[in-house]
């Protein structure tokens, strides 16, 4: 059995272009891991030239050419185990999770380390908003993003999976003094290209009906009303890495992401008219492929775009926002008669 001394962290990240964060990421993650492996699915950004610089980090290229969380995730534990065994920390983090500098003083980390193999690790994940100096809380107990690893089956999904083992009979431990500061919303547009990509994904894979994709991924969706509630970030979260003189504010934007490319090559593939019904028309397709073809990032072979009427786009509105009202006004009367 492992101990405190012999015990590993080692990190298991998924990039594809996350190159407008990946230097604070690696920065940070280098003081406090072990080994760092990323498995990188054909980035095009300048991620790959940034890995180098980083003795931690164990590059492994995931080849699938298709988004699946499934194969990625069993990618890296699968290496991660081939490299160095068992007994391990296992933290599944992304690229835009960052370990909140005061994390490796509390006592936490220390029932971390501690922590015996086939362990369930749980942490919050505060979401900062628009910038670093506001932020959304989750109660509850946080996600599982670690697992000390005892070898047991990791069972992932396609999309939306968990990202470690997670045994039916394993010891859970909440680490709530430990944080990982998630940026995903500090670029609400790069967000909301996500978003498009997970309607059109989960179309595809038809893992979500139809109303359920229009009302997670509606294109109006407020994410201020995400988590539990929203407050002022904590200077001890950032103030440390600071010191060592990493920037833990600064964050690059751009006019369009690679989510947007994804998009339209399914869109391609899998033909147009199949989206009609999904909520991603907010976003100017036609004029984005041009634009892609002129600077040589898109196929010149994908064909035009041909989006809903507007007509059609306005119904489609009113008959799922009025579905959603007579669900929730059945659900309702359903509650006062019982």
């Amino acid at each position: 059995m492992s101990t405190i001394r012999d015990k590993k962290i080692i990190v298991l990240t998924p990039v594809k272009n996350e190159a407008w964060i990946l230097e604070r990421f690696l920065q940070v993650t280098s003081i406090f891991a072990d080994h760092i492996i990323i498995a990188d699915q054909n980035s095009t950004d300048g991620s790959l030239e940034i890995y180098s610089r980083y003795p931690k980090v164990i590059l492994i290229n995931n080849k699938n050419s298709k988004y699946n969380e499934s194969d990625r995730q069993l990618l890296l534990i699968t290496t991660a185990r081939k490299l160095f065994g068992t007994g391990n920390i296992l933290l599944a983090i992304d690229a835009d999770e960052i370990l909140a500098a005061n994390a490796m003083e509390t006592m936490d980390w220390k029932r971390m380390m501690r922590a015996k193999p086939g362990t369930i690790l749980y942490f919050e994940k505060p979401t900062l908003y628009k910038n670093t100096q506001c932020v959304i809380r989750y109660d509850g107990g946080g996600w599982p993003l670690g697992y000390v690893d005892d070898g047991a089956a990791h069972l992932p999904s396609v999309i939306h999976s968990v990202r470690i083992p997670t045994p039916k009979n394993a010891e859970k431990l909440y680490l709530d003094e430990i944080k990982f500061l998630h940026y995903a919303l500090v670029r609400l547009d790069a967000q909301a290209s996500k978003q498009r990509m997970y309607s059109v994904l989960e179309n595809i894979k038809k893992t979500k009906k139809l109303r359920f994709r229009r009302r997670v991924y509606n294109s109006n969706l407020d994410f201020s009303r995400e988590g539990d509630r929203r407050e002022n970030s904590k200077m001890r979260w950032f103030k440390g890495w600071e010191e060592k003189g990493i920037d833990m504010h600064t964050v690059k934007t751009s006019k369009y992401y690679w989510y947007d490319f994804e998009v339209v090559n399914l869109l391609d593939q899998y033909g147009t008219y199949r989206f009609w019904w999904d909520d991603i028309w907010n976003f100017d397709w036609e004029n984005f492929r041009r634009y892609g073809i002129e600077e040589n990032l898109l196929d010149k072979s994908i064909k035009p775009i041909r989006k809903p009427s507007p007509l059609f786009l306005w119904l489609m509105k009113c008959y799922f926002q009025s579905l959603d009202y007579a669900i929730f006004t059945f659900k309702n009367l359903s509650r006062q008669q019982k």
